[in-house]
């Protein structure tokens, strides 16, 4: 499904708070800096319908980007880390998740869900009403393509 087939933020989800959390080793930026990809994020998510905050959480290898200058929060994690990598998502989802009541948008950038959210996604769809957005890495973000959950 294509960003354009997507339906607008609805209601009150357009003027929450966004969290953004994006496996920058399974989801690589190509040809982009850090800045201009964040930047195509927030973009594409406006371009939506959403007018609320937008923060955004990487995590990976940050030796191929400048993050802090693009305003992004960056928890470092070698390639072969995944399973510390995605046990630290998951722990800042559930964080966030605390701190940002109903409604909220949480946006997953990895490749895999399955494995290691799909049981947290689940819960908060269906306690607290949160709207999800996981994006393909085959479709990023910054290249306006996203599917909703």
């Amino acid at each position: 499904m294509s960003a354009s087939s997507v339906t607008a933020f609805p209601g009150n989800y357009s003027t929450a708070e966004a969290g953004v959390f994006w496996d920058i080793n399974q989801c690589e930026i190509p040809d982009l800096s850090a800045a201009e990809a964040t930047q195509n994020m927030r973009h594409t998510l406006f371009n939506k319908g959403h007018r609320g905050t937008v923060k955004i959480k990487a995590y990976g290898d940050k030796k191929y980007y400048d993050f802090l200058s693009a305003g992004v929060d960056i928890n470092h994690f070698t390639s072969e880390e995944i399973y510390e990598r995605h046990t630290k998502m998951f722990e800042d989802v559930v964080s966030w998740a605390a701190e940002n009541p109903e409604p909220s948008t949480l946006v997953l950038i990895l490749g895999d869900t399955e494995v290691d959210f799909h049981g947290l996604v689940e819960r908060l769809k269906r306690e607290r009403k949160y709207r999800f957005i996981y994006v393909e890495p085959s479709r990023p973000l910054w290249a306006d393509a996203v599917i909703y959950f």
